[in-house]
């Protein structure tokens, strides 16, 4: 691909690893931004994002308009779903979603009414009068995730204000296929810088770098050009070398700053906060046009696809439908996210989510999935790839032995899964899939753990209850057979002195008595004679 001759602005340095794969972008990046048609359903995946799952709050049957919300969020780690076209609920229910697991899961589904019909928009054009919690209010409410992959939300990454002094905008887009970022850029960059002024008015002093490879000529040149138009001085252009995977978020951090994020840190702890132009870009659109996240721009590319390019596409929107919008023939595989990093589909009956960036539709070997797996030679290619500096060989044995404790000893967790390390593997060793089962196995782990740990407590808090309810009940007991007791002792003494008043009336009759009876026995004197 050509390559700029725009110099960086700022200083440019060096990362370890790393890989240089065939690009594939030309296919997909030529023609102008396109709009699919509505499919006859969306299937909204209420998980559609990092995080817990989303709530509904619509039921079935119920009507609703474009930009509605339809799910609310779960928690401050969650997201807010909104309906990407105006129709009706027809369900809610255990659908496929896009994972490699195959598993299903709640989602909503919309029928479209083909109308189209917004839901009332208000936009926040003046946000200088906001204060920074309702701006992240706004940002949080809107839906907006992280569009570079992860889906994070993004107001948790804008939530911390001390010690930040420099916003990246990373449109590095380093994996082959994709050019969404690359293409948003050309047709958008005016949009994307106003976002990033948005997000740059939670802080109080602020740097904005945007970090671009420099395969994406025309894309430098648009923000070369909107920031003149603009008068944004204050932003700086990276143009930094290809390389997979320097889009990754410490790489690119990396690169631009010379700094390495520490192991267990974030880029916050670094005064330096990241998001991509797709984000920067919702941003604007929810700030100035009031609309929330309903739709992305993703990346539709492939060898058995026949009308490559890039296309906004509704949340929700069957793969089934975009192969047959793009003509697609019989593709052999359907890859979600890239080559590298990406998953194959296990139907293509699910619905597109929040980070869906791209969508593969590959011919008869042309991702070279089915090379055979061979046994590790060590070669150490895979240690050389490793941009972040890790020991994939090492991993790769203590993973397959499930010696997760080891696993972790070699920072399995500092993996950012690029696949750089199975890209050089001479003998096609799928290594992610390996650090992918170790991480998982380990959470999991962590989660029975934490349950059992629980389960203990809740165990010892009853027995501690029924023991302290055991004692109480003693004690009353105790203290009730003390009373009666008392009572008894009390009821002893009244009956003897009871008794002894009684005795002493006997005594007073009985004298009385005898004296009464002594009187009747007494001789007459001669008068009564």
């Amino acid at each position: 691909m050509e390559r700029s001759n725009f110099a960086s602005e700022i200083p440019i340095f060096e990362i370890p690893g790393g890989v240089h794969p065939e690009e594939h972008k030309t296919r997909s990046n030529q023609a102008d931004i396109r709009t699919l048609s509505l499919p006859d359903e969306l299937i909204i995946n209420i998980k559609g994002q990092a995080g817990n799952r989303s709530i509904p709050v619509v039921e079935v049957g119920d009507t609703v308009l474009k930009g509605q919300m339809i799910a609310e969020c779960d928690g401050i780690f969650s997201s807010y779903q909104h309906a990407p076209t105006s129709g009706t609920i027809v369900a809610i229910e255990d659908r496929t979603i896009a994972h490699p697991s195959g598993l299903s899961d709640q989602c909503i589904i919309i029928q479209p009414d083909g109308k189209d019909k917004w839901c009332q928009l208000t936009p926040v054009r003046d946000f200088d009068q906001l204060s920074r919690e309702e701006m992240l209010a706004t940002i949080f409410e809107s839906g907006i995730v992280g569009l570079g992959g992860a889906s994070f939300p993004a107001h948790i990454k804008l939530k911390r204000e001390s010690g930040i002094h420099t916003l990246i905008i990373n449109a590095a887009e380093c994996e082959p296929y994709i050019t969404c970022d690359d293409r948003l850029l050309r047709e958008h960059s005016r949009e994307v810088l106003k976002g990033a002024e948005v997000i740059s008015k939670l802080y109080s002093d602020i740097d904005i770098v945007v970090g671009i490879e420099d395969n994406k000529p025309s894309a430098i040149d648009a923000l070369v050009s909107a920031r003149k138009e603009l008068g944004f001085s204050n932003i700086k252009i990276a143009v930094v070398p290809t390389k997979y995977p320097s889009g990754g978020e410490k790489q690119l951090i990396q690169i631009i700053t010379g700094k390495e994020v520490p192991h267990g840190k974030l880029p916050a702890d670094l005064g330096l906060v990241m998001h991509n132009v797709g984000t920067c870009f919702a941003i604007y659109e929810t700030f100035y046009l009031g609309k929330p996240l309903i739709q992305r721009l993703v990346t539709l590319t492939g060898d058995a696809c026949k009308e490559p390019g890039n296309y906004w596409v509704p949340f929700g929107t069957p793969v089934s439908h975009i192969i047959n919008q793009t003509h697609a023939e019989s593709p052999k595989r359907i890859i979600m996210g890239g080559p590298m990093m990406g998953y194959e589909l296990p139907s293509t009956e699910v619905g597109i989510v929040k980070a869906t960036n791209c969508i593969i539709m590959s011919a008869e070997g042309e991702l070279g999935f089915d090379n055979p797996t061979l046994p590790c030679i060590r070669c150490g290619a895979c240690m050389d790839a490793c941009p972040a500096s890790l020991l994939p060989q090492q991993l790769y044995w203590h993973a397959q032995a499930d010696e997760f404790d080891k696993a972790e000893e070699y920072d399995l967790f500092d993996c950012i899964e690029c696949g750089a390390c199975a890209y050089v593997c001479p003998s096609h060793i799928p290594l992610v899939q390996y650090y992918r089962y170790a991480k998982s196995s380990i959470k999991n782990n962590r989660i029975e753990k934490t349950k059992a740990e629980k389960a203990r407590q809740r165990h010892e808090a009853r027995q501690e209850r029924l023991e302290r309810v055991k004692r109480e009940k003693a004690e009353r007991h105790r203290k009730a057979a003390e009373a009666r007791k008392k009572a008894a002792q009390k009821a002893g003494k009244k009956d003897e002195k009871k008794a002894a008043v009684q005795a002493a009336l006997e005594r007073v009759k009985a004298k009385k008595k005898a004296q009464e009876n002594k009187d009747d026995n007494k001789p007459a004197t001669g008068e009564e004679k």
